[in-house]
């Protein structure tokens, strides 16, 4: 595959700010995960503001831009021959650009090949943390951000992805981010196909993990079989003969059905630990019921069958998850170094509270417990789970802290008996859930929320769960 070349445009974006401008309107959103942070168009008649509506906003620019640029820009499939919007759209993330493909025109945004999403946007951070060098591999490249992340430190990276749309944008990236010299595309089955040609230092994967019942066809980007962890096992099968064994390095990013004693995944990581030879490290930053995940999934499946109604969708991948008997959703980041003695840590900092604790109102609270609650909502909603905001929207944040007291009023009506999070949920947002029982189910996310705070400013206790 010919490498594209961007030519000026690489400088051009980093001295017109284009980075600086994405992490500017996130900052503004107060949403630190959001890959395509909500903004409004730039003002201005200069390049910079130009590009910044055409490349991520996908706004034709008030002004003509140059006509050599234009000409690149199209070239990259940056932008149409008109102008306009073209086949890729950029955004930013610690300094690295991404590109993914544009939605057809009223299709929903994030609904293309190429993926990125907050989980992708963590791990890039957890990539950075973990400080990369020598060779690398990324399986499942995608957009090519956790590539990039590896190549600036990385002397040798190989991005591999079965589908070539995901080689066209980690390319593109690359080329944008001025790292294609780093940067190598395969194409192909890893699994199956991939044979290298010496060991990796460092081999990092954020896998497909959504669990898809078999009934449904669904996003090659997200399937990850019927617990979604079918590709993630066959990751840690190999990863031993990928990694160098004296200096071996394997990042991943995971989602995961668990219980209380953590993710499905966690023998499966335990065991490769203790046949490499590897110490792991598996955090738990985020953590949800199986029913926000369904609705996520279903959400996301609608498109890919037609036939069926989004009821008829959500009910198959509702049937599919009870199946599991799992209680909770874990996302999680992982990295196992080599010569180690096969320990693997697990730190769960996801909430202390679920939807199924049984709560029960607190008497005599001071007056200010309320409003102190709900400033710990406001700063606590700002990192919500892996997923919510293509579920949820900020109004599912702001009408949980607008029905907070009656939330409290139904809490204290339960008496001593309490109720679960669950109960609070379908009793103050039955409304909402009549509406729209996909959606709604973002809900459920920020009712666990608040019962979190409100259980640390002593407003309720919370019990063992039913």
């Amino acid at each position: 595959m010919t490498a594209p070349d961007p030519g000026p445009l690489t400088g051009l974006l980093r001295r017109s700010a284009f980075a600086e401008r994405v992490e500017h309107a996130r900052r503004r959103s107060a949403l630190p995960w959001e890959p395509w942070p909500p903004a409004a168009a730039a003002p201005g008649d200069d390049t910079g503001s130009a590009l910044w509506n055409l490349l991520h906003l996908g706004r034709r620019p008030d002004r003509r831009l140059a006509p050599a640029l234009a000409e690149r820009l199209t070239a990259l499939g940056l932008a149409d021959d008109a102008g306009g919007p073209g086949r890729w759209e950029v955004t930013a993330f610690r300094g690295l650009l991404a590109a993914r493909d544009r939605p057809a025109e009223g299709g929903e945004p994030g609904t293309g090949n190429v993926y990125v999403g907050e989980d992708s946007l963590r791990f890039v951070d957890t990539i950075l943390r973990a400080r990369p060098t020598g060779r690398a591999l990324d399986v499942g490249c995608g957009s090519g951000i956790t590539t990039c992340a590896l190549a600036l430190g990385c002397a040798e990276v190989t991005g591999a992805d079965l589908q070539q749309d995901c080689l066209d944008a980690t390319a593109l990236t690359a080329a944008l981010n001025g790292l294609d010299d780093r940067v190598h595309t395969w194409h192909g089955d890893f699994f199956r196909d991939h044979t290298p040609d010496a060991p990796f230092n460092c081999v990092v994967a954020n896998l497909p993990y959504a669990p898809v019942p078999p009934a449904l066809r669904y996003s090659a980007a997200g399937d990850g079989g019927p617990d979604g962890l079918d590709l993630n096992r066959r990751l840690l099968r190999r990863a031993a003969g990928l990694l160098d064994p004296r200096d071996g390095l394997l990042i991943t990013r995971f989602q995961s059905l668990g219980d209380a004693s953590g993710p499905l995944l966690l023998p499966d990581i335990e065991a490769f630990a203790k046949e490499a030879g590897h110490d792991v490290t598996v955090v738990a930053d985020g953590r949800t019921v199986p029913e926000v995940r369904a609705a996520l999934t279903a959400l996301h499946a609608r498109r890919h069958n037609p036939e069926l109604t989004s009821a008829q969708v959500l009910d198959i991948v509702d049937d599919h998850m009870r199946r599991f008997e799992q209680p909770h959703y874990f996302a999680c980041g992982m990295i196992s170094r080599s010569g180690g003695t096969g320990e693997v840590t697990f730190t769960d900092l996801s909430a202390p509270l679920t939807l199924d604790d049984t709560l029960t109102a607190v008497g005599g609270a001071p007056d200010d417990a309320a409003p102190a609650a709900v400033r710990l909502y406001r700063g606590r909603a700002l990192d919500l789970p892996d997923g919510f905001w293509e579920l949820g929207t900020a109004d599912d944040v702001a009408v949980t802290e607008q029905r907070l007291p009656a939330l409290l009023a139904a809490l204290r009506g339960a008496g001593p008996a309490g109720a679960t999070g669950r109960d609070l949920a379908a009793e103050v947002f039955a409304d909402r859930f009549g509406a729209d029982p996909l959606r709604s189910r973002a809900l459920l996310v920020t009712t666990e929320l608040m019962a979190g705070c409100l259980a640390d400013e002593g407003l309720v206790e919370g019990g063992t769960a039913r």
